[in-house]
């Protein structure tokens, strides 16, 4: 039996149709890894290297749109549309210059993955890997990043903390 939780309730209409759209696309590369598994072809560094590459675009994207990079309460509004707040049950849990900390209760890429029944294993194991993008993003942006909770662990929520980087002597 599963030790993952991850429901959370939404009346939205266009965040039932944001939360489907992703869990089809997480799906998708559920699949995929699974094809090249089968197959004994090793996917886990692509699947890396993918997400770093997409998440390098997605920093310059938000880069465009933040006055101040160095300020995490500018990059927590980028973070944080409504829609994205609805869709991942997001709660923001401290908003200052130095740090952006959120919980999401619930996760379409994990749900499209449970949805083909897989295993919490390799739930964990396609989330670390979409994980290695959020890092580089962050990297990229400047910024450390944490993620001590994650729902396809069986915690509570997903926690992501972001904190300005420390300026090196």
């Amino acid at each position: 039996m599963s030790k993952i939780k991850n429901e959370w309730p939404t009346e939205s209409r266009e965040a039932m149709l944001y939360r489907r759209t992703l869990a089809a696309a997480a799906r998708k590369s559920a699949l995929n890894a699974v094809e090249f598994e089968k197959r004994g072809i090793p996917y886990e560094e692509v699947y890396r290297c993918t997400s770093r590459q997409l998440a390098q675009q997605n920093a310059q994207n938000f880069r465009s749109h933040i006055q101040d990079p160095t300020d995490l309460r500018e990059w927590g509004k980028q973070m944080t549309p409504e829609l994205g707040r609805e869709a991942f049950g997001m709660e923001v849990i401290e908003c200052t210059e130095e740090c952006f900390a959120m919980d999401m209760h619930f996760c379409p890429h994990l749900k499209g993955w449970q949805e083909l029944g897989m295993s919490d294993e390799m739930c964990a194991k396609l989330c670390d890997m979409a994980m290695e993008g959020d890092f580089a993003m962050a990297e990229a942006m400047g910024y450390d990043m944490e993620n001590p909770l994650r729902l396809a662990n069986g915690d509570c929520a997903c926690r992501v903390i972001y904190r300005r980087r420390k300026e090196e002597k």
